[in-house]
């Protein structure tokens, strides 16, 4: 029977193929109905570089937040990312569905492609597929598939992946010739653009040629430099890409001088990533991580121990060696704290580590235990634990992709799992102020963040921010003016970089009438954020209200082109051109608002 299934597969690759995406697609089509929940709204709906098809180019010219401030510091430059939504809002605008189309294509199409390096390196058809729906079943994958703002997991790991299926076969005909390794740098070069993950892939190739012997084509590591040079020249490229988009590499300090304290975290998050593959249980975004107790086991000790023995497998079983090490080289990358924002430990952060450990499974259960088992009869005992796992995991990613269907059922969700989450704290202190106007709630739920926040491993600078502008206008609106004035400078020296504060100030100051007071911090807060509508719009009314007439018309024109449909800001414009008496040029802007 088995003989006959190995066949099959064999024979019609492409039909397993199709059977495989579509079975992944199912799996998923549930999140087809959620919408944007928590980073989706600000990336795409109050994204100015989606929204405005004009605005494209600047998705390349700053970080993954440049869209809410230019000079906030942060180690993400994913470039791809945000064009990916760019791309879907000019096709579908801002209908959910199709963002969670897209990423349920990519998953099912990187199933694939996780099939297809499995039959290259397992060269078992049945394990192949096996590792393949193991993979794709895995519940640690639905953050990256089921949130539309994981676009950089599925956008690095499919490029990712189809990199090193190219390398693969390039290994297999081309050697170590440099034109042969040309189209998996190329798609490592685009992985890069993704996710900052992707830098773990010229380590997974030195892992590969430490495990495998070298191919008879090849004459010596000589060609394999040569052939390296391909990836590193990718990373190059990047690099300097990045620094010109940045203006630095990295925030984190220097790559070199890892403190203690950074080398204990690892370890830790590694253990922890570790237990969450094997046993995915309470998912959640918004997990926790603390260093003293994840190390006061050990079990840290003894996954090192298993990475050092997996070494001595390098001549008798090299391909089980090799993907057992994909595992801890794909996320080194998420195991430095420094370069790491909320959370630490991330279910997505195993999307494409896990590969080497679904393929290291399927080996083990369906090629080697079989052959060693002592009767025929226990032989299919790996075979029955490794398909129970598939069918639990399985039905927990059913179950869990509907957690993310809005905000209000994430933030439930979430609370439920980690009640000293601060950013959760946050999010229900919105909600309470804003939403229920309940501000004794709000001012308590603030304060808690701000507490958990501190006590964090690593304290959140945008929680703080976030705190004290609700702490402010809860002040405000409660008759404090004081107290409200000194939260906004609270926040202003926790985060200069960001406009809100500035915008707080700005507010208090207008309606009293002190309109060059609230133009100072009006500015501030566009040259934070030249995004900021509100800040341009106000600013402009300032400069209205103290008679200068061309300045507002360019702060109101300002406003219009990064939101060409805020019609307000052209019947703006065209007053204050009018009052500058520029009538002519009033008429050419009410001309603009009335088209299309």
């Amino acid at each position: 029977m088995l003989n006959r299934w190995e066949e099959w597969l064999l024979e019609n690759p492409r039909r397993a193929a199709a059977a495989l995406f579509l079975f992944t697609f199912v799996l998923y089509s549930g999140s087809l109905a959620n919408g944007f929940v928590y980073d989706d709204e600000y990336q795409v709906l109050q994204n100015p570089f989606v929204i405005n098809p004009r605005l494209w180019s600047k998705i390349f010219a700053g970080s993954v937040w440049s869209f809410q401030s230019v000079a906030f510091p942060t180690n993400y430059y994913r470039p791809l990312h945000i064009f990916t939504h760019w791309l879907i809002y000019r096709l579908a605008g801002p209908n959910p569905a199709a963002f969670h189309l897209f990423q349920v294509l990519m998953y099912a199409a990187t199933t694939v492609l996780v099939w297809q390096i499995a039959r290259t390196l397992l060269r078992k058809e049945s394990a192949a597929l096996a590792s393949a729906l193991l993979w794709a079943v895995h519940p640690l994958h639905v953050e990256a598939v089921a949130w539309i703002a994981a676009v950089p997991d599925t956008g690095y790991g499919f490029f990712y992946l189809l990199g090193f299926l190219l390398f693969l076969r390039a290994e297999n005909t081309g050697g170590g010739k440099a034109v042969a390794h040309t189209l998996p740098a190329l798609a490592f070069f685009l992985a890069l653009f993704f996710k900052e993950m992707a830098l773990s892939f010229p380590l997974l190739i030195l892992a590969y040629w430490y495990f495998h012997p070298r191919p008879a084509g090849i004459a010596g590591w000589g060609d394999r430099i040569i052939g390296f040079a391909c990836y590193g020249g990718a990373i190059v490229a990047y690099l300097f890409i990045r620094v010109a988009a940045l203006g630095y590499v990295t925030q984190a300090g220097s790559l070199w001088r890892i403190p203690r304290r950074v080398i204990e975290a690892g370890l830790g998050l590694l253990l922890q990533h570790t237990k969450l593959l094997f046993w995915p249980s309470h998912l959640n975004v918004f997990r926790t991580f603390d260093i003293e107790s994840s190390l006061r086991t050990p079990w840290p000790w003894m996954l090192l121990a298993v990475l050092f023995l997996a070494l001595g497998l390098r001549r008798r079983e090299p391909v089980l060696g090799f993907l057992i090490f994909w595992w801890p080289l794909g996320l080194l990358p998420a195991l430095d704290i420094r370069q790491l924002s909320f959370p630490l430990l991330a279910e997505r952060f195993s999307y494409v580590p896990s590969v080497g450990v679904c393929l290291a499974a399927c080996l083990v259960l369906l090629v080697f235990l079989p052959r060693r088992l002592p009767a025929a009869k226990f032989a299919r005992l790996p075979g029955a634990a490794l398909s129970l796992a598939i069918i639990l995991f399985g039905v927990q990613t059913v179950r869990a992709i509907p957690n993310w269907r809005d905000n209000q059922t994430l933030a439930a969700y979430s609370m439920r799992q980690s009640p000293k989450a601060a950013p959760l704290h946050l999010i229900q202190a919105l909600v309470l102020h804003y939403q229920h106007g309940d501000l004794e709630g709000a001012r308590l739920e603030y304060e808690t963040a701000m507490r958990l926040n501190a006590a964090s491993v690593k304290p959140l600078t945008k929680v703080t921010y976030d705190c004290y502008l609700g702490l402010g206008m809860i002040a405000y609106q409660q008759g404090g003016l004081d107290t409200a004035l000194q939260y906004f400078e609270k926040a202003l020296r926790v985060s200069p970089h960001d406009s809100p504060a500035y915008d707080a100030l700005g507010s208090i100051y207008f309606p009293r009438g002190e309109y060059a007071r609230a133009a100072d911090y009006f500015a501030q807060a566009v040259r934070a954020n030249p995004n900021d509508l509100s800040g341009r719009f106000y600013l402009g009314t300032c400069w209205m209200k103290l008679g200068k007439y061309v300045e507002a018309a360019r702060e109101f024109q300002a406003a219009r082109e990064v939101d060409p449909g805020f019609l307000q800001a052209y019947e703006a414009e065209a007053k204050a051109l009018e009052a500058a008496g520029l009538h002519g040029e009033a008429a050419r802007v009410r001309v603009l608002a009335r088209r299309p």
